[in-house]
């Protein structure tokens, strides 16, 4: 069941079935705005009236502050989540023997960072993990060990949409003496998440999946106490406690807003405060999220529509562990030319895992989901003939 008011900031459902959010979203009005805003402001006026654009910078640090449950002392604006997870990777204090442990069906971004760690006589454990994405916390503990620093976990699974118990995980990941990251991409947005309830202790994410913001603008949450536990890189002006003009200055900020490094991506920032404003406003932040709630209520109908229609539907049994993505086939299915005819028609979805991903949001309707199923029916057709 759609949100009404989510839909109606989202122009990309007047004219397509957008399934795609676990890849790129669209932005809704807000962000456009914000964007036509800037570039039209800094066309006329270049950087006069900075400091305006900087004080809603500050507004989207405490927004994202707001969402995780964290302090804004915590919390650092990164390009991507990619950027996050090597900042707490390279800037780890490890030694050789040391190992992290990770499940094999990771994003490469949750990977090949602590796979590079390898130069440093750091191990990689990876954990076997079903074709069906459920993660078994007691065979991730049989992986822990006492040279165990991190191990590195998605919320969500980006291919089985398998939605992770974080608590849970916390508890087993502390319990053994090390620290927990999150990759949250697939997750945040979408779900309400509490970092100190759950003490995760550190997370990334990117604001253009289930956030609904621009590529290039995402969050490194660190938690307070281990702030000083990184070394910072990617060392700039802005690390800068003083003001950053100062070449003399040593000091660096306290707060996680030390490995920002550089100049920001403003534009991208600016459209990512006003799009998360929105979800907050709209109540992702809540326990009770109607997001959230309208995201499984659309997986549901979603699972029936496509099963009744005849599809393979890959999603995981427990509504706890459900998540915005299932995957769909049918015997024979060729996933990519099944993607191209559904793009022809403006239904737009992902192949992922050799399925086709679909990736609902909160203002997909019952109207965009009819869209989807009646053009696989024909891309199944088209493809039997």
């Amino acid at each position: 069941m759609a949100l009404q008011p989510l839909r109606a900031q989202m122009p990309v459902a007047e004219r397509h079935a957008y399934f795609d959010h676990a890849a790129v979203a669209p932005i809704p009005n807000v962000a456009a705005e914000r964007l036509r805003g800037y570039a039209e402001e800094f066309s006329r006026n270049g950087d006069k009236n900075w400091l305006e654009s900087a004080k809603i910078v500050h507004q989207l640090r405490s927004g994202l502050a707001q969402l995780l449950g964290a302090s804004e002392s915590e919390v650092a604006l990164v390009s991507n989540t990619t950027q996050g997870i090597n900042l707490v990777a390279e800037g780890f204090p490890w030694k050789s023997g040391d190992n992290v442990v990770i499940p094999e069906n990771e994003f490469p971004s949750n990977v090949v960072p602590w796979r590079n760690l390898q130069r440093l006589g750091v191990e990689l454990r990876t954990l076997t993990v079903p074709a069906d994405g459920a993660l078994s916390l007691d065979a991730l503990g049989q992986l822990i060990d006492s040279r165990t620093r991190i191990v590195a976990l998605s919320w969500v699974g980006f291919s089985s949409g398998y939605r992770l118990d974080l608590s849970a995980a916390a508890e087993l990941v502390h319990g053994r003496g090390a620290l927990l990251f999150v990759d949250a991409i697939q997750g945040l947005g979408a779900f309400p998440l509490d970092v100190r309830a759950c003490e995760i202790d550190f997370l990334a994410a990117d604001g253009h999946k289930w956030l609904l913001g621009p590529e290039g603008a995402g969050v490194l949450f660190v938690r307070e106490s281990l702030l000083e536990l990184l070394t910072p890189l990617m060392l700039g002006w802005n690390s800068l406690a003083d003001g950053g003009f100062d070449p003399r200055s040593t000091r660096l900020k306290t707060t996680a807003a030390r490995y920002e490094g550089g100049s920001t991506n403003m534009p991208g920032m600016l459209a990512f405060e006003a799009s998360l404003g929105l979800l907050l406003s709209l109540g992702t932040r809540r326990s009770d999220s109607p997001i959230a709630t309208a995201i499984l209520e659309n997986v549901a109908i979603l699972e029936e529509s496509l099963k009744t229609a005849g599809f393979e539907v890959h999603l995981p049994v427990a509504s706890e562990n459900r998540s915005g993505i299932l995957g769909v086939d049918w015997p024979g299915m060729e996933p990519f030319s099944a993607r191209k005819h559904c793009l022809t028609n403006d239904v737009i979805l992902s192949v992922r895992g050799g399925r086709l991903r679909v990736s609902t949001h909160a203002y997909n309707d019952r109207s965009d989901i009819d869209r989807l199923v009646a053009a696989l029916a024909t891309a199944r057709i088209l493809q039997s003939n």
